[in-house]
């Protein structure tokens, strides 16, 4: 490709031969070498997105956003250079010229589809070369503009699309029909103040589509890639640079110079920064030989059953929704637990629309209580759901799943640093025959002698299996066997077989099937278990422990309140084997609550037949190094954290929760690169055996400028906790009183206050407010006990 250098000059050589005669400067199409048509789009300013206020009615769009997409918000005033866009999409004898022989699935014929991002980018520097001068992509803002050719309606033609072949006053034809569209940035939060030339982020997890989504009509989406709504000027899509297959996008070029304006820094959610690399005593904590048992809450209301509106009146940021469910939870290296949870709308048919997103949340190692939610991978107007998170000896496996990109089953990638950063999305690249599944991993991932990778996934109906990988994930394998239940969660045994326990949606008898297999997954033999099957709002939780026990988690009744002859215990239990399963202790969770549909009315959807007694929901349970066992349910009011140990499953005694004086104090200072300093921080080993964090905790960019700060009394924040970004502007601070209170400030970049709440034990109380960019006031509400009251 020419470099910008080259462009600029060999344009300027160009204007200058044709002045005389002014047809450059007069010019505004032309057809380039293979029969592109471009039309020239003059510079000019627009407001970029969409304000809630549009009415959006009647265009398939989800019923919970009838006014547009967060992501679509701030608008803002946005001016571009002069550019030429091609007037339709790249078709495929064109794409042919590049790459002579190409087979296109022919959806839209004449029009590509079913391209990657790097091919469409390949195609661009192909013709850069070919004709002397730079082709690209469109960023996400030319596109916008071009699409709305001066209007501010939902599409360029109205309320409603244009006909396909229509121009609209641009010339440009099929913006809002046909194939949707790569652009080159990436995607990202969009900047809160006007912009000029806008690149996008720096990084990203996907690149930005316009004109449509990926995400097809499917039995589980009522509004697919297909509606109109996916269509709207402002709407924003995205999908993986490398994803190619039999999929709607295609793309169309833009004859100008790349922008000149830098892109800007990625934002990088709070779950991922501050992670300490080292130091811990990961290995402290209570007595092994006595019964430790706590419980906390996993995550705060909001947003935690609650509807959106009062998600975004306490200042929780856009991607965290009301239904968090299906958790994935890993131990990292470094002690700190993380938790992911697909966050989708309230409604029970929510969970496979488009905009369901993941969020995380990490209670770092000393610490009492998890943090805030942050939103966390989110592919926009795709389906994301289902994590399973795997410890590797240190590198953290990250599977998910979620319908709507054509004959991908997942999604994964990796992380060697505690889950602080991650390597690019990767999708699978499958061998050999793939057998029917449904695209959500559960909660097993292991390997076996020889080194080779498995992890599980759901199958079709009442049945799951396992994928492989030989060589480190390069590729993906179906084993081929199909266990006895939905949602299986698996165990390697000691004599070279692979237990499958449930998990849901079948029974023999009322009871819970295993399934075993002993050639990794290729068959499986299917046997009745002591535990009560399960059904919908359920999956149990099975892991081998350090000392060479299993345990399994699950709850003594279906989803419907039904448990098989002789069961006479209601509601949720823990169990412990010393004998590869053939017989278990089972110890029952008083502490477990109802399902959410009995807590609170507004999960009364989600009822059904349901039952009063507790639920483990979706489960997920994990071992610390010093050996504390977690578990982690959902579908209670709120997600719950179980933290015991096997003593006291074993009933050894009364639990104890009690905090120790110290024993023991631990200071520790990590260095950047560059040898500045990036933290200090200290804790103490109590006499009970327990790390609590203590005293002053600090952060810093490479070149010493304040990050963040908190002070830890016992494990708990105390006084001010607060955040800056890299320029030294305050982003956010908690205040926490001695009295419980505890108030979230956040700010602007320009330094506006943008929103103020007030917490008490993990739900938003009193007043809360937020603020435009300008210092406007937007909301004021009253909140009790997490909800909007009101008074």
């Amino acid at each position: 490709m020419p470099s910008r250098n080259r462009w600029f000059f060999s344009s300027a050589v160009f204007v200058l031969m044709l002045s005389g005669t002014g047809a450059f400067a007069e010019e505004s199409q032309f057809e380039n070498s293979i029969g592109m048509t471009f039309h020239k789009i003059a510079a000019g300013a627009f407001q970029m997105g969409e304000e809630p206020s549009v009415p959006l009615e009647g265009l398939g769009g989800p019923e919970f956003s009838p006014n547009g997409d967060p992501d679509e918000r701030p608008v803002r005033s946005v001016s571009l250079s002069e550019f030429f866009l091609s007037e339709s999409e790249v078709t495929v004898e064109q794409y042919r010229e590049f790459r002579p022989g190409y087979q296109d699935a022919g959806k839209y014929s004449p029009y590509l589809s079913g391209i990657s991002w790097e091919d469409a980018q390949a195609f661009c520097e192909w013709l850069s070369e070919k004709e002397d001068k730079t082709y690209r992509l469109p960023t996400e803002a030319e596109w916008e503009f071009a699409c709305r050719a001066g209007t501010d309606t939902p599409f360029s033609s109205g309320n409603q699309p244009p006909d396909p072949e229509t121009a609209n006053p641009l010339g440009i034809r099929n913006m809002q029909t046909g194939v949707a569209e790569w652009c080159l940035d990436w995607y990202g939060p969009y900047a809160s103040s006007n912009e000029k030339d806008p690149t996008g982020p720096e990084k990203g997890l996907v690149r930005v589509v316009r004109g449509g989504t990926v995400q097809d009509d499917s039995a589980y989406s009522e509004a697919g890639g297909v509606q109109p709504y996916f269509r709207r000027s402002a709407n924003r899509a995205g999908a993986p640079a490398d994803f190619r297959g039999q999929h709607t996008i295609g793309f169309r070029v833009v004859q100008a110079a790349y922008p000149e304006t830098p892109q800007r820094p990625q934002e990088i959610p709070f779950v991922q920064q501050c992670v300490k690399e080292g130091g811990l005593p990961i290995e402290a904590g209570p007595d092994l030989g006595k019964p430790f048992f706590r419980v906390r809450k996993a995550l705060p209301i909001p947003p935690e059953n609650v509807e959106e509106e009062a998600i975004q009146a306490c200042g929780l940021p856009q991607g965290i929704l009301g239904h968090n469910h299906c958790p994935g939870l890993t131990v990292c290296s470094n002690g700190d637990l993380l938790a992911m949870f697909f966050s989708s709308s309230r409604s029970h048919k929510a969970e496979y629309w488009p905009n369901v997103g993941l969020i995380a949340t990490r209670l770092r190692f000393g610490a009492e209580e998890w943090d805030p939610p942050s939103p966390f991978f989110d592919i926009p107007d795709i389906n994301d759901q289902s994590v399973l998170l795997w410890n590797d000896n240190g590198k953290i496996w990250m599977f998910w799943g979620g319908i709507g990109l054509s004959d991908v089953p997942f999604k994964w990638c990796v992380s060697s640093d505690h889950g602080s950063t991650w390597s690019p999305m990767r999708l699978p690249f499958q061998v050999g025959r793939i057998g029917g599944y449904t695209p959500q991993p559960i909660s097993s991932a292991f390997r076996d002698e020889d080194g080779a990778i498995y992890f599980a996934m759901d199958g079709l109906g009442a049945h799951s299996f396992l994928w492989k990988s030989e060589d480190e994930g390069t590729t993906w394998s179906d084993t081929g066997g199909r266990t006895g239940g939905r949602h299986t969660v698996f165990v390697p045994l000691k004599d070279g077989s692979v237990v499958g326990m449930g998990g849901k949606s079948s029974d023999i008898n009322g009871f819970m099937p295993k399934s075993i297999t002993k050639d990794w997954g290729k068959y499986y033999g299917i046997k009745k278990t002591n535990f009560p099957a399960l059904a919908s709002n359920q999956r149990p939780s099975f892991i081998r422990l350090a000392s060479g026990r299993l345990l399994f988690a699950g709850d003594y009744q279906n989803f419907h309140g039904k448990k098989p002859e002789g069961v006479t215990e209601n509601g949720s239990y823990v169990a412990l084997s010393d004998d590869e399963g053939e017989t278990w202790t089972i110890k029952k969770i008083d502490a477990a609550q109802p399902h959410e549909s009995k807590a609170i009315p507004l999960s009364e959807e989600w009822a059904h037949n349901g039952h009063p007694h507790a639920t483990l929901g979706y489960s997920v349970a994990r071992q610390s190094p010093n050996g504390m066992i977690h578990l982690l349910t959902t579908m209670n009011h709120p997600c719950l954290h179980f933290e015991f140990n096997e003593a006291w499953v074993l009933g050894k005694g009364e639990a104890s929760t009690s905090e120790g004086s110290a024993d023991r104090t631990i200071e520790r200072i990590e260095q950047h690169a560059n040898g500045t300093t990036r933290a200090k921080w200290s804790g103490e080993i109590g006499n009970d055996g327990i790390f609590r964090l203590n005293g002053a905790e600090k952060w810093s960019y490479p070149d010493g400028t304040l990050q963040y700060e908190v002070h830890w009394t016992n494990g708990r924040k105390t006084g001010v906790e607060a955040y800056w970004d890299r320029e030294g502007k305050k982003s956010w601070e908690w205040d926490y009183a001695s009295d419980g209170k505890s108030i979230w400030k956040q700010w602007w970049p320009n330094g506006k206050m943008k929103s103020e709440s007030t917490w008490i034990d993990g739900a938003c109380e009193g007043v809360a407010t937020l603020w435009d960019v300008d210092g406007v006031e937007q909301s004021r509400v009253t909140f009790h006990h997490g909800f909007l009251s009101d008074d």
